[in-house]
């Protein structure tokens, strides 16, 4: 008998803490206003940020300013990576993968076996640059509309 008052003297500290402790590790409730996800396509800024670099790489191109075309194509480059990486966030952590692998792996000599990687990273890669392609012709495309828009609204002589 004297054991089992023990026991749950002992225990009586023990489960109160533990209960302690999945009150603190529990979710916090949701603010009152829920912060807004962003969306799966381009954002404004985003498509605002590429019309930018569009123009600093036509300027480049014209001026023989390498840094500004550099800086362009790194612009073209990262915003349909950021827009994919919210529309297909597994295949984007495979190409992030694939890409480790890339770098990580001897250079190819004649003797090396190609391994398991090789034909999935060539197969997710595709998928990649098609959606990547995809993501910055629409961008492309509504900056182009955008551009008709202005000109229409600016009518016939001012063009």
């Amino acid at each position: 008998m004297p054991k089992t008052v023990l026991i749950r003297m002992t225990a009586r500290p023990a489960v109160a803490a533990a209960f302690a402790l999945l009150a603190a590790c529990a979710p916090n409730p949701p603010p009152a206003q829920a912060v807004q996800p962003i969306p799966p396509g381009p954002t404004p800024e985003e498509v605002a940020n590429y019309a930018t670099a569009q123009i600093h790489y036509r300027f480049g191109l014209a001026t023989g300013d390498g840094d500004a075309v550099a800086a362009a194509n790194e612009t073209f480059s990262q915003i349909p990576r950021e827009v994919f990486s919210r529309q297909n966030p597994r295949l984007f952590a495979a190409e992030l993968v694939c890409e480790q692998y890339r770098v990580a792996r001897p250079a190819a000599t004649g003797s090396s076996m190609p391994t398991s990687f090789d034909p999935q990273c060539r197969n997710i890669e595709w998928r990649y640059d098609e959606a990547t392609d995809a993501i910055r012709q629409g961008i492309e495309a509504r900056i182009a509309a955008a551009d008709l828009a202005t000109l229409a609204q600016a009518g016939p002589g001012h063009r």
